[in-house]
């Protein structure tokens, strides 16, 4: 009858190893299996943030673009009118009549 309880035991230890061994295992394998997908994630935003940058980046260089082409235009604008002898003259005149009355 010892022996069979011996044997019993014995059994129940190995398997209690093994299962710890499988756990371990199982638990090594989540771990590294969490940090790929943790890695994975962060390279993930990583690329979103760099991605929404340049996007944003590129927007202003055009908004900037725009703004100096407006601001060209603007002054070519303003260069045009005041080298235009018939609108200074008429505005003169205007000025002159304003002042009259």
């Amino acid at each position: 009858m010892d022996t069979v309880i011996t044997r019993i035991i014995e059994i129940e230890k190995q398997t209690a190893a093994e299962i710890g061994r499988a756990e371990d295992t199982c638990l090594k394998n989540i771990e590294a299996h969490r940090r790929t997908l943790d890695e994975k994630k962060e390279r993930a935003h990583a690329q979103t943030i760099s991605t929404e940058n340049d996007r944003l980046t590129q927007a202003l260089r055009e908004l900037n673009k725009q703004t100096e082409e407006a601001s060209l235009a603007s002054a070519r604008d303003y260069e045009t009118r005041f080298h235009d002898q018939a609108l200074v003259e008429a505005v003169k005149e205007k000025i002159v009549a304003i002042l009259l009355n």
